[in-house]
């Protein structure tokens, strides 16, 4: 299956308790916040949600997302391509339920709030937004020197003049 999860919303706990899973491609240019991040929204994340309830009867959505996103590279601000490869397990609290604060110490997992409207799309997005580095570099570069930008002086020149005036 591979259209969009636009609009998609999941009753998480029931998702869980019943087993379910969705299988999704999503588009780059579906994710707002991530696309202001990328070079260019062309290409896409390979989504699958499952949902699953153990033995102790907790619910559970695992998330498994990949995709290559071309990010703005910090240093010379051309495109880097980042690999993510993300598998979470994330534990519904129900109305109600106490938070798992000793199951979370191993940081295998995470816990989020059961909703009855899950918006899919919002939780992926979230989920790859915390994967990304946070100033995304190539290993090898350079940053752009100002007569490659073509402006042959540095703005800074510019003001340092009006001050001397």
């Amino acid at each position: 299956m591979s259209d969009s999860l636009a609009g998609t919303v999941i009753d998480s706990l029931e998702f869980a308790r019943s087993g379910a899973f969705l299988q999704r491609s999503i588009g780059f240019d579906a994710m707002p916040r991530l696309a202001d991040l990328l070079v260019s929204t062309d290409g896409s994340l390979e989504l699958r949600v499952d949902g699953r309830r153990d033995a102790q009867g907790k619910s559970w959505l695992l998330l498994n997302i990949e995709g290559a996103p071309e990010l703005r590279c910090q240093r010379c601000l051309g495109g880097v391509r980042h690999d993510v490869r993300i598998k979470s397990r994330l534990q519904l609290v129900g109305p109600g339920e106490e938070w798992p604060d000793e199951d979370l110490a191993d940081d295998s997992a995470d816990a989020i709030e059961a909703e009855r409207e899950l918006a899919v799309l919002s939780l992926v997005e979230e989920e790859v937004l915390l994967a990304l580095p946070i100033a995304p570099r190539h290993e090898h570069c350079e940053a752009p020197s100002a007569s490659a930008a073509g402006n042959g002086s540095s703005p800074f020149a510019a003001l340092a003049a009006l001050k001397k005036v």
